[in-house]
C-alpha cells in the first residue's frame, strides 16, 4: 500500500512540475507574439503589477484592522474592561496604568 502512494506522490509532483513549465513556456511565447512592442508591453505590465500591490495593500490594511479590533474586544471581554479612550490621566503615581 505504501508503494502505491510512493508512486502516486511522485506522478503527481511531475505533473504539477510539467504544467509549470508549460505556463512559463506559454508566458514566454504569449509576450513575445504580443502584438504590442516591448515598451507597451512593459507600461502594462507595470500598471498592471502596482494595481495589484495597491489592491493588496488595501486588503492588507482591512485584515489588520479587523484583526486589531477583534483582539481589542476580546482583550476588553477577558479584562474586563474598557479600550474607549479616556480624557485625564490614567497612570498612577507608580507609574503603571490604573484599573
Amino acid at each position: 500500500m505504501t508503494r502505491w502512494n510512493d508512486q502516486e506522490s511522485t506522478s503527481s509532483s511531475m505533473f504539477l512540475l510539467g504544467a509549470l513549465a508549460g505556463a512559463l513556456v506559454g508566458a514566454g511565447v504569449a509576450l513575445l507574439m504580443a502584438p504590442k512592442s516591448g515598451v507597451e508591453t512593459r507600461q502594462d505590465l507595470s500598471s498592471g503589477y502596482n494595481s495589484m500591490r495597491d489592491a493588496a495593500a488595501r486588503r492588507y490594511r482591512t485584515v489588520a484592522d479587523q484583526a486589531s479590533a477583534k483582539i481589542a474586544q476580546t482583550v476588553d471581554q477577558y479584562t474586563g474592561r474598557s479600550s474607549a479612550p479616556t480624557m485625564g490621566n490614567t497612570t498612577s503615581t507608580s507609574g503603571f496604568p490604573q484599573a
